[in-house]
């Protein structure tokens, strides 16, 4: 089987997924009474209809794209990891406490650099584990950055409580402000939208460029061929130890983002979930960059526009946006087991065409 063939055809099923997802969502707002062409005029208008909302989405979209163009790579070598929301978790971790360890003791320019690199290797660290065991002993990649994440959590939660607990604070456990070096400013637009979504564009030119190498494409071929792969030079151990690495990199910085951009502290939520949902919109967005930020925004738009529904159609509530989202992931998963089906048919056909070819090969030589 080509590859391009099976390309497109588990690009059909992930559309045919798609659709019916929302063709359950559609069914829930009918549902209640309300009409389809209310709903959708609400959410538009909700997510897209003034320079504001416009605005928000785009800000909710562009940590999501970052954590799926890293998550992206990792696909395409056939590597599952689901542990972006701990990378991000981490990367914020070790950004927050390079910033108020330095404190103002740097400038602006140099602030937000230390930030950054302190997310992007905090993030990279976290996936080195799951990478290495998954080429000593060929640890399922997906069950171990999913504890990853669990381990994450509780390792925030203890800090905050802990070393990094803001003493003014009475409230919910949270770090001290970052100090103003570290902050990146706001965009001068409605709504805010931070310096990160730049960085984010500017990442993804880099990603669409990257996919024309020659890295990409051995990256790919050791996605279906990993034997064809190593004779081409990229080993099994560079390929999951790299591509893991800058996807825990990109998870990193986006957790750098959070914290720098957002909400300018460390908190207790600071993934908000990120990191599971890049991963839907890198699986919906086929590893393609371009379609990854598409699918970025019309994930968060599902978010940012559920009160626009709710206001046109009177009956519909705001949650009808997680449910969409929800849809999504599930959408996202099924794609992702057709991927891997489809994967395996391919590698089992091409091994018997291999088998088959040596075999012929075999009996001309004895014949001859």
């Amino acid at each position: 089987m080509r590859r391009s063939s099976v390309r497109v055809r588990t690009l059909s099923t992930a559309a045919v997924y798609v659709v019916l997802g929302f063709v359950v969502v559609a069914a829930l707002v009918v549902s209640t009474g309300a009409g389809l062409g209310d709903a959708l005029s609400g959410w538009f208008v909700g997510a897209f209809g003034n320079g504001y909302n416009l605005v928000q989405t785009l800000s909710n979209a562009t940590p999501l794209a970052l954590v799926a163009v890293g998550v992206a790579i990792a696909l395409r070598a056939n590597v599952i990891t689901v542990g972006a929301e701990g990378q991000m978790i981490v990367g914020a971790i070790f950004a927050t406490g390079v910033s108020l360890w330095l404190g103002d003791s740097v400038a602006l320019p140099i602030g937000l650099l230390l930030g950054a690199l302190a997310g992007i290797v905090g993030g990279a660290l976290w996936a080195l584990p799951a990478a290495l065991a998954k080429v000593r002993w060929n640890v399922n990649e997906i069950l171990f950055t999913l504890l990853a994440n669990y381990i994450a959590t509780y390792q925030l939660v203890f800090l905050l409580r802990t070393v990094l607990r803001d003493p003014t604070s009475a409230g919910s456990p949270q770090s001290a402000e970052l100090p103003g070096a570290f902050v990146l400013f706001q965009l001068p637009l409605p709504g805010r939208l931070h310096f990160g979504a730049v960085i984010v564009v500017v990442i993804v030119a880099a990603a669409v460029w990257w996919n024309a190498s020659r890295s990409a494409f051995l990256v790919d071929v050791y996605g279906q061929r990993p034997i064809l792969a190593a004779r081409l030079g990229l080993t099994p151990a560079r390929a999951v130890i790299g591509t893991m690495l800058v996807s825990g990199a990109a998870a990193g910085l986006a957790g750098w983002m959070q914290v720098a951009g957002v909400t300018q502290r460390l908190e207790p939520d600071v993934s908000g979930g990120i990191g599971f949902a890049g991963l839907a919109v890198a699986v919906l967005g086929r590893g393609n960059p371009v379609g990854i930020v598409i699918a970025a925004i019309v994930y968060a738009s599902l978010g940012t526009g559920a009160s626009g529904v709710q206001i046109a159609t009177g009956t519909v509530p705001t949650s009808i946006g997680t449910v969409s989202q929800g849809v999504l992931l599930l959408a996202a998963a099924l794609a992702l087991s057709a991927d891997k089906l489809a994967a395996r048919s391919a590698a089992r056909s091409a091994a018997r065409s291999g088998v088959r070819s040596g075999a012929e090969q075999r009996a001309k030589e004895v014949s001859a």
